[in-house]
């Protein structure tokens, strides 16, 4: 019920109409894609082929795999999946360096996303194998995920992007800052904790720990070891924990042994100092941290507990500015009072177009302006000394684009780099001169001036595989973070000589530095998020670095195989045939077939869904066993347009139905036809989302056999219309429900051939509780129907406790106070982790009314709920409820009992 503020994986109608695709379509991988693209689409197809050719280790089968290259969303993202079997990249990268890594990102994405066609063409086998025939890619999809773990293809993938090419997250720090965190710390979690996360402390995802596990596998037991694993496991050899017994099969040792041995592996290169764990404080993040003034600091925050926002800090304490909007990095400029950062926005019915935009914020009185509208801005710099600024742009021929703009947002000067490369963080030095790296197109680094007044890059620093980034000109000397150690630490260097020192050692991980008055502040990792740190200038120590050693970089570990492997990236750009795609090709596409049960009724569904996302369809068989009836239909749903066209068409051919003196047969038809248009407002501190539709449903009923002489049967035809609007502030990861937001929606069906209607509308408050992560969530109903022709069935749900009633107008007011109780972090055997629990103390207020409105009951609960937050198998998220519920009204409904238990268990753990 309300707007996620998550980027599902593909996204249905995500792109308009006019939308005009082409693609490169080979034996191999067809790229579909829009003409700015078509570069990019070109060495993506380069970059498969010569992927599909080089032995995997992963095993030899090919199955052709679709491409779908969007270039106009600010998401960096990519994925492969099943049902329907495709990928997506979204080519647009982000503006963090240190995440994303030196590698062009189509290319990375390239060699990532394909390795996972390699994982899944590999291991339809066995049981696999059997799950893909008996319920499609439904079900291969679902046997593959319970018998190789994400760990393992998220780092598998991970790990090919590394030893395939001179980048690759395996090379960079800042992918294991939380495991060097963790190690430095003392910090040995479980692997159930390592694996599941938690709400209270700081847990790396699976990206790292699978990379750092693959990699060792690689390292230690050969190029093959992985392949056989997964074809052991996918195939099931050994129906409990096949993923565990194929590691043990070809390694000689344990799962747990083979797991610890791999960590401990990598932990000779920290320190083994344990610190004490007193420090219980909340995981918090400070970005980007610079003194204003002399006992002033500004910094952007965000927590475990708190979603970002801008403060300062002063004598008197800390005071937040202004909350950020909602946006696509973590970034802050500033100067002379003003906050420059960007601002997320989204086209409100097409998901896959959104922007980035440039905002200032007036430090002194927390007003903002967002100069530019609908670009795609990244990092913007304040001059110091006038009324510009610079940021990064990305064009629309997906060329990275250096912008100085006025306050205003009008657009003062703009330079392109060379093909396939990418300026990162610029900043001003003095009025003409920019400071800013050049990611070029063969994944090397340059740190570069640029001149505005003649328009000439200067470079600094020869080329190197290093990462660099978050630059701070002071004086003649700027400060950045580079990983040319092995560590992201801070160095210096003059413009004037061009010497370069490093001026940290040891640690984790060092960015943003600033200076002011000759103290350097930055952030520090560390296992409670980036810290706040001060040093004196003079109390570093400078560790000069000779220019020819950006040639020489080192890697946080040693990478498997990097010395024998095949550096993909060499592989020439081949002009291929690009054609035209046609929106409508492969609309049906059947991919999964799934049988349900839900007492009386046994379902069979097939599904389709194009490689587009445009058309959803399900056929259906079903049968009825209480009325021995069985039943057919479709249902149907087209994204590509403005509104989303539903239809769905259902057939009973003979249904029972006893009553106590007679017994009917009749067999009915429904025809549905209709449409919604989901559209999306997210912007500025909220996100918004608002639906509406309507639906015209004919229902025609008649007797079969001998009830035809006794019945005529009848038919109806009636209209729904649906409204929904959502508005709610985004949550930090331990709020249960926003701290700030609300939900409204409203139904009314009305029938067209006589009277009959029924109207139901709902909403929403949430509100802060007396603590940061407490939720008081405010809620009300209202549901009257037209008691003279009931057509429609009730969907009003009555006081918790109380069996549901049906009268002709009824209404209910909640009161619900949400609370966390603790954080046990605990599993057993892998299969359940209990990550938190949880509870609510509610009230419940329902009123009846008489068919004439004369006479009213009310019926009243209140109780508690207790909500156990779990993970099954290290993967599937389960709440878990436990409700009880005291009826203040019960003797009015003849129940005796005033307690009433409830177990409640989610009946959709298995979700389209």
């Amino acid at each position: 019920m309300l707007l996620s503020g998550t980027l599902g994986a593909q996204q249905f109608g995500g792109f308009p109409p006019a939308t005009r695709w082409q693609q490169i379509n080979t034996d191999t991988a067809r790229i579909i894609f829009t003409a700015p693209a078509a570069p990019q689409a070109q060495r993506v197809a380069s970059i498969l082929h010569r992927l599909a050719a080089t032995p995997s280790g992963l095993g030899p089968s090919l199955q052709k795999i679709n491409v779908v290259l969007h270039g106009n969303t600010t998401l960096a993202n990519g994925y492969v999946g099943l049902a329907p079997w495709r990928s997506e990249f979204y080519l647009i990268p982000g503006a963090n360096i240190f995440d994303f890594g030196n590698l062009p990102w189509h290319e990375q994405l390239a060699i990532h996303e394909y390795r996972h066609v390699q994982q899944y063409n590999n291991m339809n086998r066995g049981l696999s194998r059997a799950s893909g025939v008996l319920l499609g890619q439904e079900g291969r999809a679902l046997a593959n995920a319970l018998s190789v773990p994400d760990w393992f293809f998220e780092g598998d993938a991970v790990y090919a992007e590394t030893v395939l090419t001179p980048g690759g997250r395996g090379r960079m720090p800042y992918f294991f800052n939380g495991f060097n965190a963790l190690w430095k710390g003392g910090r040995n979690y479980s692997w159930m904790k390592l694996r599941n996360g938690s709400y209270k402390d700081f847990v790396p995802n699976h990206y790292p720990l699978g990379y750092l596990l693959v990699n060792y596998g690689y390292q230690k037991y050969g190029a093959d070891f992985w392949g056989k694993v997964v074809r052991d496991a996918s195939a099931f050899k050994g129906l409990f924990y096949p993923f565990q017994k194929a590691v043990q099969r070809h390694s000689g040792v344990s799962f747990k042994q083979f797991r610890t041995e791999a960590l401990a592996s990598y932990r000779h290169e920290v320190s083994r100092r344990r610190d004490e764990l007193n420090d219980r404080t909340v995981v918090t993040n400070f970005y980007f941290p610079q003194a204003i003034g002399t006992d002033s600091m500004l910094y952007l925050k965000d927590s475990y507990r708190s979603i970002p926002a801008f403060y300062l800090r002063t004598p008197a304490g800390e005071r937040r500015i202004a909350l950020s909007s909602i946006s696509n990095e973590e970034w802050l400029n500033y100067r002379n009072g003003t906050v420059a950062y960007t601002a997320y926005s989204t086209h409100p019915r097409w998901s896959l177009v959104n922007y980035s935009d440039i905002v200032l914020l007036d430090v002194a009185t927390g007003r903002e302006h967002r100069i530019t509208r609908k670009q795609k801005y990244f990092t913007p710099s304040l001059s110091p000394f006038d009324s510009t600024l610079v940021a990064v742009n990305i064009n629309d021929s997906l060329q990275s684009e250096l912008h100085l703009l006025s306050r205003e947002g009008k657009l003062l000067l703009r330079r392109q780099t060379p093909a396939r490369a990418f300026f990162i963080h610029p900043q001003f030095v003095d009025r003409k001169t920019i400071v800013l790296a050049i990611r070029h197109a063969n994944a090397k680094v340059t740190l570069n001036t640029f001149d505005t007044e003649t328009l000439k890059f200067t470079q600094l620093l020869p080329p190197t595989n290093a990462v660099i980034g978050f630059f701070y000109p002071a004086g003649d000397k700027v400060y950045f973070t580079a990983s040319l150690n092995g560590t992201d630490d801070l160095y210096e260097i003059s413009l004037a000589t061009r010497a370069v020192n490093r001026l940290t050692t040891g640690g984790v991980g060092h960015y943003f530095p600033s200076v002011r008055d000759s103290v350097l502040t930055w952030s520090q990792f560390s296992t409670m998020g980036f810290r706040m740190t001060h040093a004196a200038l003079d109390s570093l120590p400078r560790i000069e670095v000779p220019i020819g050693q950006w040639g020489l970089e080192q890697e946080p570990f040693a990478v498997a195989g990097a010395d024998s492997a095949v550096q993909i990236l060499d592989a020439p750009v081949e002009a291929r045939p690009v054609t035209r795609y046609k929106g409508a090709t492969g609309l049906v596409n059947p991919h999964s077939w799934r049988p349900y049960y839900q007492d009386p009724e046994f379902t069979f569904s097939v599904y389709s869904d194009n490689v587009l996302n445009t058309l959803s369809g399900e056929l259906f068989y079903r049968y009825n066993q209480n009325e021995d009836a069985h039943g057919a239909g479709i249902n149907l749903a087209y994204g590509g347009l403005f509104p989303v066209l539903t239809a769905g068409a259902e057939h009973t051919f003979e249904r029972t139905v006893r009553l106590p003196n007679r017994t009917f047969t009749l067999s009915s038809t429904d025809l549905r036809l209709g449409y919604y248009v989901p559209l999306n407002f997210s912007q500025g501190k909220t996100l918004k989302s608002l639906r509406f539709g309507s639906d015209v449903v004919v229902n025609q009923t008649r007797p079969t056999g001998a009830t035809k002489l006794f019945y005529q049967g009848f038919s109806a035809t009636y209209l729904s219309h649906t409204v929904s609007w959502a508005q709610q502030l985004p949550q930090a990861r331990q709020h249960i429900y926003p701290r700030l937001g609300y939900f409204i929606s409203g139904n009314y069906r009305h029938r067209l051939d006589e009277p009959g209607y029924q109207f139901l509308a709902s909403s929403s408050l949430y509100l802060p509780g007396i603590m940061r992560n407490h939720s008081l969530v405010l809620s009300g109903s209202f549901q009257q129907v037209d008691t003279n022709n009931v057509l429609f069935s009730n969907r009003f749900a009555n006081s918790r406790g109380y069996t549901d009633f049906f009268n002709s107008r009824m209404w209910r007011y909640s009161g619900n106070y949400h609370f966390p109780i603790l954080n046990p972090d605990r599993g057993l055997a892998n299969i359940v982790y209990l990550l938190r629990v949880r509870g609510n103390l509610f009230y419940d207020m329902s009123r009846f009314y008489s068919d004439d409105k004369t006479r009213t009951v009310d019926l009243r609960s209140a109780g508690g709920e207790l909500y156990l937050d779990t993970k099954w198998w290290n993967s599937y998220p389960v709440t878990l409820t436990f409700r009880y519920s005291y009826l203040i009204d019960a003797r009015r409904v003849g129940n005796v009992n005033q307690h009433v238990f409830e177990f409640l268990f989610p009946v959709n753990l298995i979700p389209r």
